[in-house]
Parts: C-alpha cells; sequence; structure tokens
C-alpha cells in the first residue's frame, strides 16, 4: 500500500510539474482530491489494478483494467511494470501492453505499445520495453520486442520496427532515426 501511495505521489507531481504549478503540498486532503480529479484518475486506475495483482487480489486488476477502458479509452494491463511519474496527456485510444515503462514517461493520444503476435502468457521476449524520460508522440506504435532507450522521443504516428537508443528522436513509418540538426530547438 505504501509503494502504490509512493507512485501516485510520484505521477501526481509529475502531473503538476508539467502544468507549471508549483510542487504538491503534502497535504492529505488536497491529495485526495487530486486522485479524484478527472485527469488523474487513469493513473489511480492502472496503479490500483496492477498493486491488487501483485497482492493476488482476484477481480480487482480486470475491474480497474475495464473502468480505465470505459470511463477514458485507455486500456493498461496490470502486468506492465510501469515506473513513477508517468503522464498520460490524453489517454484516450492508447493500449498499453509493455513488459515495462520507466520513469516519467509522457504518453499521448492513440499509443499502442506491445506484442507485435497474440501473448497470453504475457511473454517478455514478445513485448517493448521503454526506458526513462521517454516521449510516445500521438498515435505512435511499439509493436514487438525493442526497447526504446532513455531520453528518447518516438515522434506522432511513428511505426517503431528496431530498437531505438538513448537520446534518440525518431519518426515515420518506419520508424528512423531524426538527424539532431533536423529536431527543433526547444
Amino acid at each position: 500500500m505504501s509503494q502504490l501511495k509512493d507512485l501516485l505521489y510520484s505521477d501526481l507531481a509529475r502531473q503538476y510539474e508539467l502544468e507549471g504549478k508549483r510542487s504538491v503540498q503534502p497535504n492529505a486532503f488536497r491529495f485526495l482530491i487530486r486522485l479524484l480529479h478527472f485527469r488523474f484518475l487513469p493513473n489511480v486506475l492502472c496503479r490500483t489494478g496492477r498493486a491488487a495483482m501483485l497482492a493476488g487480489i482476484p477481480m480487482l486488476p480486470k475491474l480497474c483494467t475495464y473502468l480505465n477502458l470505459v470511463l477514458f479509452g485507455l486500456e493498461v494491463t496490470p502486468k506492465c511494470d510501469i515506473g513513477p511519474g508517468v503522464f498520460f496527456a490524453h489517454p484516450v485510444g492508447c493500449v498499453i501492453g509493455a513488459w515495462r515503462i520507466g520513469r516519467n514517461a509522457s504518453i499521448f493520444q492513440g499509443v499502442g505499445l506491445g506484442a507485435i503476435r497474440p501473448d497470453m502468457e504475457f511473454t517478455r521476449e514478445l513485448r517493448c520495453e521503454i526506458g526513462d524520460n521517454v516521449i510516445l508522440g500521438a498515435g505512435c506504435k511499439v509493436l514487438g520486442p525493442y526497447q526504446i532507450g532513455n531520453n528518447a522521443t518516438v515522434g506522432a504516428n511513428s511505426v517503431v520496427m528496431s530498437s531505438v537508443g538513448p537520446n534518440q528522436t525518431v519518426f515515420g513509418i518506419p520508424a528512423r532515426v531524426v538527424p539532431s540538426s533536423m529536431r527543433t530547438s526547444e
């Protein structure tokens, strides 16, 4: 339960940071109100489903997954290990079946992560792994045993068909590395 609270707190802190607000105040009442906020509820359902699965509580993981799908159009398997600070900018249409997602990932609408063929056993060798501080643009797909390195960016509507190294930006179908000279400055 403590780990669930810590993960939710880090997700909330990141959301505040991205919204340009000051850091989250350690006030239990404000924390509870924010957990029930419509924009943050997908994180709560993902985290609760995973915690219930790890605790061996039957049916609650499926219920959380179903509620996320019905309410937000976001399907996240509780078997996916998601690091702290995940941010679902617009969760509609996302299907998250990756093996692992690192810290501070930003996931936009319509992202598809998972196996390239049916995998009911959730086999690591068939699923993608996403590193820390990765940005997954709207509509991108990473299907198969590919790794997205730390601090990488996958452009909108890109289809990743090979692993992406750290600090790389990829774009296109199939996704190719964008030279640093072509990237826009921040």
